[in-house]
């Protein structure tokens, strides 16, 4: 399954004129959010404006899951939108934090430190970013794993059974079973560790929730720079070949 979304482009040469209407306010929206999002991982020079995206009438669902685990923001957001609203649509798109269930339980979805946020200014807010940004870039970043390993402590699977990471849980049309989409850039990756992690919180969360789960394999959902979303399936064990 894959979604791409692209921008068109007009090659104006002598004596030729555009024949394409101009892009309508939606489409600008939507790639000026996509590119707040990218901007903000990569950690751009100019300043980010949070205002965008957060502007959107579904930014909301997912806000609190792009604040956990920001490095994973932009994908979590366009898979979310391609989920629930693109040309095969689920029934159910929810977004998840994929971690221990007890850990679950204990953790506070409220940003830390949000009421000291209150009241900034457009300047402080985005020398805010930029600084919190810096520090990122300087760890282990890596599916939003925000909190670097200390020295001594686990490996790379370790570590993500800790803290988790984000996803999507959603159920297809006429589907009886639930499935769990792992929304990445294209400039991440997983190590084999992280993916015997992914399958573990997994098999916890199935344990403990009320819906079927799909445990055989997850979706991991890569988002390139130009706004492309390719879907990929990630099966544990032996799978039989399809011709």
């Amino acid at each position: 399954m894959a979604s791409t979304s692209t921008l068109s482009s007009d090659r104006v040469g002598s004596g030729e004129s555009s024949s394409l209407p101009d892009p309508t306010s939606h489409q600008l929206s939507k790639r000026q959010q996509y590119d707040a999002l990218v901007d903000a991982e990569a950690g751009a020079e100019a300043n980010v404006s949070l205002g965008s995206p957060a502007s959107h009438p579904s930014y909301p669902a997912v806000a609190s899951l792009c604040r956990t685990y920001p490095t994973q923001a932009s994908a979590i957001f366009q898979t979310y939108l391609d989920l629930k609203n693109g040309a095969a649509a689920w029934d159910v798109v929810e977004p998840l934090s994929l971690r221990h269930p007890q850990q679950a339980r204990e953790s506070n979805t409220a940003v830390l430190g949000s009421a000291e946020l209150e009241g900034l200014s457009e300047s402080e807010a985005c020398e805010l970013v930029q600084n919190t940004l810096a520090n990122w870039r300087s760890s282990d970043t890596r599916l939003g794993l925000v909190n670097p390993p200390e020295q001594g402590q686990g490996q790379d699977g370790d570590l993500m059974l800790a803290l988790g990471l984000a996803a999507i849980k959603g159920r297809r049309k006429n589907a009886t079973a639930y499935e769990i989409v792992i929304p990445l850039t294209i400039s991440q990756h997983l190590t084999t560790s992280q993916l015997v992690g992914i399958f573990t919180l997994l098999t916890q969360h199935a344990a403990s929730s009320t819906d079927t789960v799909d445990t055989s394999h997850v979706l991991l959902a890569i988002i390139a720079p130009d706004s492309t979303l390719v879907y990929y399936t990630v099966s544990q064990d032996m799978v039989k070949p399809v011709n």
